[in-house]
């Protein structure tokens, strides 16, 4: 039976449809627009959760991929259309029978709109990537005497009856470095273990973390607040049907194998291997880990001892006389054949020019003791060493710089401007007139305690960070603690899996600096006695931390460096008045939300940081300008940005990071006299002017010019075009002090174009250029106008299809780039068609440009700078050569570092799946869902 309409409902269904179809679309087509700018904020969000994510070693999901280009397809080409058409149908005036065509697909848009806006959740774009089978680790090249050694337990890794081998020596002697050539060997490299996993155990390692570490590498999670046993249960089933060769470096005390995962199959199950190759200090440990194999690393022989030392030393200084020659020989004796001694005392020496001071040196290797830290009964030569190279350096303020790194925890890569805001903070840095000289200042100091081998740089995906040998570690803070003599002098206990503070009274009695960053701290005790001593306190990176108790800041009298930086600290209390003496307050990347005026009673504040804090909205009025001896205010990434607040600083000049949402705003700042503009962050602005309105108000500001050192401009509406352009005013002076500038998702911007007289000297010191998400910029040739530019990335710009393409002939063919990474640019199909150089370049990283057929260089490269370059093995195949052996030149610098990683579903599933797989297989070298390439080197790619 047919249900009876009434013709009431049909024709109420026709008014309602004409209503929506006849009418003008002027409003329609503006709640369009609105919804667009929705999503482009969406956007914004997911590019920058995406970006985060990549930074912590983590991938967009192939979901957020997809959500993210359905909805740039959507604003910036389906409703720029319908606006496009929409704005010629008016220039027609009146009503036509067009309106009916633009509120049909309207109506439609509006329905994608809401599914599109619903469908994307911004705290799940982004999974972990699975562990590769093995990692090659950085090493030093100066390296003697060790392949012998390497190829032995190679060789006893092959041997299917060997499941644990103990490597053991003294600090220093070269373990670490035995275990790494290990890795990295050929021969390792070719056996078939699923999972090849290094982890650095150190010195009070429990097995919590342990069994932490090994789940993380090999891609299994496991829970803090699971038992060890079923912790050790999970890693059992894990691991029980896959081969695994696992690294442990630097354990101290002995561990039951079963306990890791790592016991060998049952009777009669297919037999899958479980290696451990472990080193430790003490033979007792090789014993109590059942070790196969106990191997102990000796020390060098005097003729590679002797080769090592003078890779350091000066050689010319040594030969120069008969009797410096026979005393760097009696202190290359005196080091014992230890190599990290050889090292520290070689460069120590290489200063020294007389006969005295080398006399000297010896006398004070000779007598030189440490017993207390190195457990050794007899004389070690590691702290001899240490003690020489120690009392070299040029004053106190560099010691006091050096024992500072060992605040962080064991083996940890330090961050270089993170150490530097440290040392500043502490008043390691002389008193300087500008941030930018202190940063300066700070990377010279850096160099000159690498230079005495006192620390290392570790270089990853072009960024370089700093690293303090466990030994030397031990014996700096040794030397914290008076020798000794006083051992709750420092408090170092980072990184050790702290879930509360349990110290007793007497060590917060004489503490003077306490380190307790990267633990699971979730509170502060109430009641506490009073720390009379206490004047560093470092609490970052402590997640689950998020309330401090009002007694705490009471009990701190003297405090004068806090840091709370990754902390979940919301507020803070009152009470913080009380810290009368801080000078150095870091909330870096914490939610808090608001600020108390009684900040603002902290006559000796200078530094007050708070990047990247996107909830602080609540400031009282002057509660920062009533800071009088403030000298760095850092709100770069901040929510807040009130320059009402700003404008009443006085006194000393201040230096800023800020993020700004408006012209009027950048331009009101310039005007600011005490401000100095040293990070800045332009977001979402709607009001530029004319294409040069943006660089000329920066230019204009001589504040600015002085001091900005990080330009980043995002989401911007720029109508098309970029012009980098000086105001009338200034127009010999440009940014001196830039060193790294980002533009992301700044979709309209088609060009960038210079208007200036001197190229040359607009951007004179611009090191890193970083260009994401640009869909409609066609290429970057200014790039050549930039003499020092020595990094740089592009990704996402999918209208590009040259990257230089305008090599006129006053432009420099010669480019000083030493990083190269091009990310996803489907249409990029050269770098440029006229003839360039890369005489500097070291690393070229390249994923998912397809249309990218020819090097802009051939084998004559090989002869500069180069290191690697890091590509897909289709994408390399697929080269075209104008010379064959162009390609068998390079093949060994080619390094294929792309994974192949299961999908894990973020946001939530359109109703129509098969547009999920036809857009995955579409990417490169996916051929079905199970997968998709990922380049897990830098920020773009």
């Amino acid at each position: 039976m047919i249900p009876s309409i009434g013709i009431g409902q049909i024709l109420n269904k026709i008014w309602d449809a004409a209503s929506i179809f006849l009418a003008r679309p002027r409003s329609r087509v503006e709640d369009l627009g609105r919804d667009a700018e929705r999503l482009k904020a969406k956007l914004v969000d997911v590019n920058r959760a995406i970006d985060e994510a990549e930074r912590d070693g983590k991938t967009a999901t192939a979901e957020a991929r997809l959500w993210k280009r359905e909805a740039e397809a959507f604003v910036y080409t389906e409703v720029a259309a319908i606006q496009q058409d929409y704005g010629a149908m008016r220039c027609l005036g009146g009503w036509s029978w067009n309106c009916v065509a633009i509120n049909w697909r309207v109506t439609k848009k509006l329905e994608e709109a809401k599914e599109l806006i619903s469908r994307v959740d911004v705290s799940r774009v982004a999974a972990r990537l699975p562990p590769p089978p093995a990692v090659e680790l950085p090493i030093s090249n100066n390296i003697v005497g060790m392949q012998s050694d390497v190829i032995q337990i190679v060789n006893q890794i092959k041997d299917e009856n060997v499941r644990v081998i103990g490597i053991y020596g003294m600090g220093g002697i070269g373990k670490t470095t035995l275990l790494k050539l290990i890795n990295n060997h050929e021969e390792t490299s070719k056996l078939k273990f699923e999972h090849v996993v290094w982890i650095v155990a150190s010195k009070g390692c429990k097995l919590q973390k342990l069994q932490m570490d090994l789940a993380k590498k090999v891609g299994l999670n496991l829970e803090d607040d699971e038992s060890e046993d079923d912790r050790a249960y999970k890693l059992h089933n894990f691991l029980k049907g896959k081969n695994c060769l696992l690294f442990l470096d630097d354990i101290w005390q002995s561990y039951e194998i079963v306990m890791l995962g790592m016991q060998p199959p049952k009777r009669g199950m297919e037999k899958k291997r479980k290696v451990i190759v472990f080193t430790t200090r003490y033979e007792q440990v090789c014993t109590g880990m059942s070790a196969n194999v106990i191997k102990k690393v000796k020390g060098l022989s005097s003729d590679e001892a002797w080769e090592l030392f003078l890779k350091y030393a000066r050689e010319d200084v040594i030969n120069s006389e008969r009797q410096i020659n026979q005393l760097a020989k009696e202190i290359t004796k005196e080091c014992a054949g230890v190599p990290l001694a050889l090292i520290t005392v070689g460069r120590a020496m290489s200063a020294k020019r007389s006969r005295e001071a080398w006399h000297d040196a010896l006398v004070q290797l000779k007598k030189s003791q440490m017993p207390e830290v190195t457990g050794m009964k007899e004389r070690d030569p590691m702290f001899a060493a240490f003690k020489l190279s120690y009392d070299s350096l040029e004053d106190d303020n560099i010691r006091a710089r050096l024992l500072c790194c060992s605040l962080w925890p064991e083996d940890f890569e330090i961050d270089k401007d993170e150490l530097i805001q440290c040392w500043i903070g502490l008043d390691l840095i002389d008193e300087f007139d500008s941030i930018n000289k202190a940063f300066d200042r700070g990377h010279s100091h850096i160099e000159t305690l690498t230079f005495a081998c006192l620390l290392e740089l570790v270089n990853k995906n072009g960024e370089t960070r700093i690293k303090m040998h466990d030994v030397i570690r031990d014996m700096a803070l040794w030397m914290a603690s008076d020798c000794g003599s006083n051992q709750h002098r420092w408090i170092v206990k980072a990184r050790a899996r702290l879930n509360q503070l349990e110290l007793e009274n007497e060590q917060w009695q004489v503490v003077e600096r306490a380190s307790f960053m990267h633990n699971n701290l979730s509170s502060l005790p109430r009641q506490t006695p009073t720390f009379p001593k206490l004047s560093m306190l470092m609490l970052q990176q402590n997640p689950k931390l998020d309330l401090i108790p009002e007694p705490f800041f009471k009990a701190l009298p003297i405090l004068a460096f806090l840091d709370l930086s990754g902390t979940n600290i919301t507020d803070l209390p009152r009470e913080i008045n009380m810290l009368s003496e801080l000078q150095y307050l870091n909330l870096n990347f914490t939610p808090i939300k608001a600020l108390p005026v009684e900040l603002s009673s902290l006559a000796k504040l200078k530094y007050l940081l708070l990047v990247g804090t996107k909830h602080l909205a609540k400031v009282p009025k002057g509660t920062m300008s009533n800071i009088a001896l403030l000298k760095l205010l850092d709100l770069y990434e901040s929510k807040y940005s009130n320059l009402d607040e700003l404008e009443g600083f006085k006194g000393c000049r201040k230096y800023i990071g800020i993020t700004l949402h408006s012209m009027i705003d950048l331009e009101r700042l310039g005007s600011l006299p005490q401000l100095f503009t040293w990070k800045l962050q332009l977001q979402s602005m709607r009001d530029l002017a004319y294409p040069s309105q943006l660089f000329e108000s920066i230019m204009s500001s001589y504040n600015t010019r002085q001091g900005l050192e990080r330009l980043e401009i995002v989401d911007v509406t720029t109508g098309g075009e970029l012009t980098i352009a000086q105001s009338n005013n200034d127009h010999e002076e440009g940014l001196e002090c830039l060193r790294y500038m980002t533009l992301i998702t700044v979709n309209d911007l088609q060009e960038i174009t210079w208007k200036v007289v001197e190229h040359q000297t607009v951007f004179p010191n611009l090191h890193e250029l970083s260009i994401f998400d640009c869909k409609m910029l066609r290429n970057i040739t200014w790039v050549l106008h930039l003499p020092n530019l020595n990094v740089l990335k592009v990704s996402n710009c999918g209208e590009m299809e040259e990257l230089i393409n305008c090599v006129g002939s006053s432009a420099n063919s010669s480019i000083g780039l030493r990083l190269l990474s091009l990310a996803r640019l489907p249409s990029l199909n050269c770098i440029s068609r006229q003839s360039l150089t890369f005489p500097y370049l070291e690393q070229l990283y390249v994923s998912s440009c397809p249309e990218l057929r020819k090097l802009p260089f051939g084998a004559e490269i090989c002869q500069n700078k180069l290191k690697g370059i890091f590509c897909q093995e289709d994408w390399w195949e697929n080269i075209q050569w104008e010379n064959a052996n162009d390609k068998n030149s390079l093949l060994p610098y080619i390094k294929f570092g792309f994974q192949k990683i299961v999908l894990k579903l973020g946001v939530k599933l359109p109703k129509d799946k098969s547009r999920i797989f036809k857009t995955v297989i579409e990417l490169p070298g996916v051929t079905s869902m199970a997968g998709l390439e990922y380049v897990p080197f830098d920020r773009g790619g």
